[in-house]
């Protein structure tokens, strides 16, 4: 099964496996799901922080890192997660988003939800959408809608995170909520 595998580490994640089996089913590739009213699978939630221990805070209705010391360890903010449905499964398209399943997406802050991005089309979907590549213990986030460049956070305090082209793409840490 290659599904979530690492780029040259081959390490497969078991949390992302399964979400996408939650949502999607055992199928390998992309296509339309509809959620039946039963079958209400819910975002997995993660503590995103970069290799310097930066946790994520919203900040003037941007996503910005910073130092998890005093009382920013407060308002670090989860990242959601569902899977898009429309992408290649074996890149791991994820739609990211903060605030449970009524989502900020990430990047360009937009209220909108998580499950509602993910029942809409290819088109709607995409700018919200982070191939995410996983290391054995790191993860990297490219941009779908600008292949090649990756989330990052800024070494300027309090800056926006960004997209930017290696080597300038930041290794995150996952620990699921």
């Amino acid at each position: 099964q290659r599904l979530m595998e690492g780029t040259g580490d081959n390490v497969i994640d078991p949390d992302m496996v399964a979400l996408f089996k939650e949502f999607l089913g055992t199928g390998s590739s992309a296509g339309p799901v509809s959620l039946s009213p039963c079958r209400c699978p819910r975002p997995y939630h993660y503590i995103l922080r970069d290799t310097e221990q930066k946790g994520l805070c919203l900040q003037d209705g941007h996503l910005v890192a910073t130092s998890l010391q005093g009382a920013n360890a407060a308002q670090e903010e989860p990242i959601s997660v569902v899977p898009n449905r429309h992408l290649e499964r074996h890149r791991c398209p994820l739609i990211l988003g903060i605030r449970g399943p009524i989502a900020v997406p990430v990047v360009s802050p937009q209220d909108v939800g998580l499950l509602e991005l993910f029942s809409r089309d290819k088109d709607s979907t995409t700018p919200f959408t982070f191939y995410k590549t996983f290391g054995g213990s790191t993860h990297t986030f490219e941009a779908a809608a600008h292949p090649g460049l990756f989330l990052s956070t800024a070494v300027t305090p309090g800056t926006p995170l960004g997209l930017r082209p290696p080597p300038a793409a930041t290794a995150f840490y996952l620990r699921r909520k």
